[in-house]
């Protein structure tokens, strides 16, 4: 997903920042766990067009401009870096600190004033105002906007904020709603609004009544003459001041609620009666019980770690409010901010985590949209020469398919299918290694040549296309699907053979051995198994790749960067590999290098550096989609005609009078749901499915920290083969008794923290005695 014009600046800015360090003392102990240095995170609503983009500091950044909030006398902007969400996972902002024995706690959302996510998006916002002493105190509290925060001289833009106003090509061009900066712009007050060239840019409270400001400069405590100017300022300047003085007693709290319009309001316009009448609270109870309805619709995944599980809530929140209505078209996007645009990559993985989520109508959606990205020749293309679209999005068809059964659905798409095949076919043809051709896609891999990855999908695209075929009966075509799949596999594996004669066993990103970056290489495993999962190229890919990893994450760019959901691949194939404590390793590690927010991010951060994405903005869309498809798969997961519960297990999870649980998880054989429940030596696990294809057998396996002494099925004594049991398709409830191993290890989320903050601080300390400066 990044350009190539994109990559040589941010590697030209990383080398600036190589000898950078952050203070560890920013992790405080009182507040939740943080990893980024400047975070930004997400408020909007499912399938609306825009989403406001709460700053580092905690400002609101949107189309219209940026909503700063001041404390103080004289007015200081706040600056507050970490910040949670409602619940643990629902997109509400909540951030608080204290100044001078007063705490200021925020809290801020996003909605439309009559519910339809196509219309007008407005922001909403509470600063609960308290006094902490045991003396009376005047609370100064405030608030006043910008058109943007100080630009950065790279990017154009203040650090960490999105370009305005953002276009991206979606149906022929689709422009984020957005306004041009003018100094030219009149700024007055209105009873309870500032206005700009008589559009509404934020209402305030006004009991009490505030003092306004046009700017800072006009006096901080006195009511200064208020008219309708201009102020020529610049776009960094905050104007439209509202200034608050609250007297409170000891233990006494004061509310203000702020509104503001993603893109101003003009006059005349029936929102601004809506927006004036319209209530913080009666708004969050709406946004509250939408999403809560949303998240309880689909696989509910419950084990006893917070942060593992509201995660995985907040990823699949994320993801759809990166889901936009254009037209009579559902697009699937990675956020609102800079990834305002459609990638068959991202999109199929997300469209198949709803499906694996149980959000079938969501998924069949979206699949409607990537239809308009066949050429004419039959290949699937959102952006030039990345050809692994082409496989993506026939397994992210099939996926669909082989979830729901949905022959309506297959038989619409079916078509598009044989049109598909037949550029494959053709392409291969014209091909001298008989391969998917020739290509520069400027992403990922960063190659020109036969791109290993783009071969991988294609051999994941046919399996699911002949799955599709199968389902509707289309026999000759399954054939033919099939022989296709066996003679590209054929000319790869020799492809393979003779380069991984000469890297040992490691599969590199093209066949040509070229150099490139690791991407879809990695994919042997995930998220089709095109390889035995103990052949030794299999097991030097992981190897070559994991070597590269830092701060537990894989890398990207030479070494040069993180790359957090690139890790996920190699974890997907560990799971396979039955490597459970490589795969737990791993999922800490995911979870270290997120917000408190639960955000994910992509790339551009620096290993043991300033822990900074720039401008790779979080929450990232397809890590969320495979952060949650990486636990489900723990969870529950499809091999073959087999069904595999259970498949890694943390530590953490198992102690007396807990229990993990997974409820109506979709699967290619029908739904299940279980509950295991742990008690001193003994655990019981009851199963519930209702099977439409029942599976040949349940692979359930067990955790390797753990003795397990006796296996009871359905009263049933069953045979451990290989720390597994194989459970017929009908069992209902398995009684193990088991002890904990004398070498098992402390694996948590928590403990992973505290080791990571453990090593920065040792590399912070060393790097302070070279001498360096330090960010």
């Amino acid at each position: 997903m990044r350009t190539l014009g994109v990559l040589v600046l941010v590697a030209g800015l990383s080398q600036s920042l190589t000898s950078q360090m952050l203070n560890p003392s920013i992790d405080r102990e009182d507040e939740p766990f943080c990893y980024f240095s400047k975070p930004t995170d997400e408020i909007g609503v499912m399938d609306g067009r825009q989403a406001t983009l709460v700053s580092p500091e905690g400002f609101l950044y949107t189309g219209s401009g940026e909503l700063m909030f001041f404390t103080g006398n004289p007015p200081t902007p706040i600056n507050q870096r970490v910040k949670t969400l409602l619940k643990g996972y629902l997109p509400v902002v909540q951030y608080k600190f204290v100044r001078d024995d007063i705490e200021y706690s925020f809290s801020t959302f996003a909605a439309t004033l009559d519910g339809n996510p196509e219309d007008a998006l407005m922001n909403f916002v509470r600063i609960e105002v308290k006094n902490l002493s045991t003396n009376q105190r005047t609370a100064y509290c405030g608030a006043g906007i910008r058109y943007q925060g100080e630009a950065n001289t790279t990017w154009g833009v203040a650090d960490n904020r999105f370009g305005r106003p953002a276009k991206a090509k979606i149906v022929g061009n689709f422009e984020q709603a957005g306004v041009e900066f003018s100094r030219d712009w009149i700024y007055s007050f209105d009873k309870d609004a500032l206005l700009r060239d008589s559009a509404i840019v934020y209402v305030f409270p006004t009991d009490p009544d505030p003092v306004r400001l046009m700017t800072l400069k006009t006096g901080y405590n006195e009511q200064q003459e208020v008219r309708a100017s201009k102020l020529y300022v610049t776009p960094t300047t905050p104007v439209g001041i509202v200034n608050y003085a609250l007297l409170l007693k000891p233990g006494e709290h004061r509310i203000l609620d702020f509104k503001m319009p993603y893109i101003s309001i003009p006059a005349g316009s029936a929102d601004i009666d809506k927006l004036r009448k319209a209530t913080y609270d009666d708004y969050l109870a709406k946004t509250v019980s939408f999403w809560e309805t949303i998240v309880k619709n689909g696989v509910d995944i419950t084990v006893p770690e917070d942060k593992v599980v509201n995660t995985f809530k907040a990823s699949l929140v994320y993801d759809l409010i990166g889901r936009n209505k254009i037209d009579s078209f559902y697009v699937q996007k990675v956020n609102d901010f800079q990834y305002h645009s459609f990638w068959l990559r991202d999109a199929s993985f997300i469209v198949r985590m709803y499906d694996l989520s149980g959000y079938h109508e969501i998924a069949r959606q979206c699949l409607e949209f990537f239809g308009r990205w066949q050429q004419n020749d039959g290949n699937f293309v959102s952006q030039g020469g990345q050809y692994d679209g082409w496989g993506q999005t026939l397994w992210a068809y099939g996926q669909h398919y082989r979830i729901t059964h949905d022959k309506q659905f297959a038989e619409a798409v079916y078509p598009s299918i044989l049109r598909a095949f037949e550029w494959l076919r053709n392409a291969r043809k014209s091909d001298p290694l008989r391969l998917v051709p020739v290509t520069s896609p400027g992403d990922n891999e960063d190659i020109t040549g036969h791109v290993t990855g783009h071969n991988f999908w294609a051999l994941v695209g046919l399996i699911n296309a002949k799955a599709i075929a199968v389902g509707l009966g289309k026999n000759a075509d399954a054939t033919q699907f099939q022989r296709e799949y066996d003679d590209l596999r054929e000319s790869l594996m020799k492809q393979l053979k003779r380069i991984t004669k000469v890297t040992k066993g490691y599969i590199p990103p093209g066949v040509e051995n070229n150099g490139g970056q690791d991407w879809d290489n990695m994919s042997t495993l995930y998220p089709e198994i095109l390889f035995d999962t103990d052949d030794r190229m299999v097991t030097a890919t992981l190897d070559s790749t994991r070597a590269k990893y830092q701060e537990g994450l894989m890398t990207y760019g030479d070494g040069r960067w993180l790359h957090h959901y690139l890790t996920i691949t190699n974890t997907e194939s560990e799971v396979v590999r039955g490597s459970q404590q490589a795969a737990i390793e791993d999922l800490y590690a995911l979870l270290v290098h997120t917000s408190a927010t639960q955000a994910g991010f992509e790339y551009s951060i620096l290993p043991w550096s300033t822990r900074d994405f720039m401008m790779n903005l979080s929450p990232h869309g397809w890590f969320a989609a495979q952060y949650r498809a990486l636990v489900r798969n723990m969870l529950v997961r499809e091999q073959g005609r087999e069904l595999h519960l259970l498949s890694c297990l943390s530590p953490e999870w198992i102690k007396d009078g807990k229990s993990v649980s997974v409820h109506n998880a979709p699967t290619y054989f029908g739904t299940v749901s279980y509950d295991m429940v742990f008690s001193s030596g003994q655990t019981t696990l009851d199963i519930d499915a209702k099977w439409f294809d029942s599976p040949e057998k349940i692979i359930l396996h067990l955790p390797w920290f753990m003795d397990v002494s006796s296996a009871i099925s359905d009263g049933k004594t069953v045979r451990i083969r290989n720390a597994t049991l194989a459970l017929e398709a009908g069992t209902r409830t398995v009684v193990l008794h088991w002890s904990t191993r004398p070498d098992r290890v402390q694996l948590n989320y928590g403990t992973a923290v505290e080791n990571y903050k453990k090593e920065y601080a040792r590399r912070y300390k060393e790097f302070l005695e070279t001498g360096k400066q330090v960010y």
